[in-house]
């Protein structure tokens, strides 16, 4: 069996609020666009016993096995919703890590957009989100990429008419740490 090509597409926060915190991740409502920047992840189902995940290009260094398509995996198979079965994925990564632009998230989102488009993977709404939560909070975005308004509830609500944003991308020297930026929110949310 051959590579399938899939374009993983970056995001854009237009509008951040950070508005409390779950166990683990922060609740966010955030206005979100994609952009033309995209990694390109190739898949084929392959008969081994692990799934193996690779990344290469301009922006794979310092990629480790804790990543978001491994989470994916990881968590397709103590579900037992692969039923045994196993691919090789490999990300060619051109989406800079730690520049908010949601790259790790929306690899996750494109693999199991995929796996349900492919009728790899016949689940429920329900278990998208909680499968999509359980990786990060921005990776529903991913599975139906469209300009959206994500609610601190994971609720997504699409725009009935977006604007055609033209963007400017500037990456500096370094980056951010999303993980180190939510760590510094004060706690003084409203509920």
């Amino acid at each position: 069996m051959s590579f399938i090509e899939v374009k993983s597409f970056a995001k854009i926060n237009l509008a951040l609020n950070v508005t409390g915190k779950l166990n683990l991740l922060h609740k966010i409502e955030s206005i979100v666009s994609f952009i033309s920047l995209c990694d390109f992840i190739f898949i084929k189902k392959i008969k081994r016993p692990n799934h193996q995940i690779s990344f290469y290009g301009n922006f794979a260094k310092n990629i480790d096995n804790n990543n978001t398509v491994t989470k994916l995996f990881k968590i397709l198979d103590e579900k037992k919703l692969l039923k045994d079965r196993k691919f090789q994925i490999r990300i060619k990564k051109n989406i800079p890590q730690e520049a908010g632009l949601g790259g790790g998230s929306m690899n996750a989102s494109s693999v199991l957009n995929f796996l349900l488009k492919k009728k790899i993977l016949k689940i429920s709404q329900k278990q998208i989100q909680n499968i999509s939560s359980l990786i990060g909070s921005d990776v529903i975005l991913g599975v139906n990429q469209s300009s959206v308004i994500l609610k601190s509830n994971n609720m997504v609500k699409k725009f009935s008419k977006c604007p055609i944003f033209h963007t400017l991308l500037v990456k500096p020297n370094f980056g951010c740490s999303t993980k180190e930026i939510y760590s510094r929110v004060k706690k003084n949310y409203k509920f």
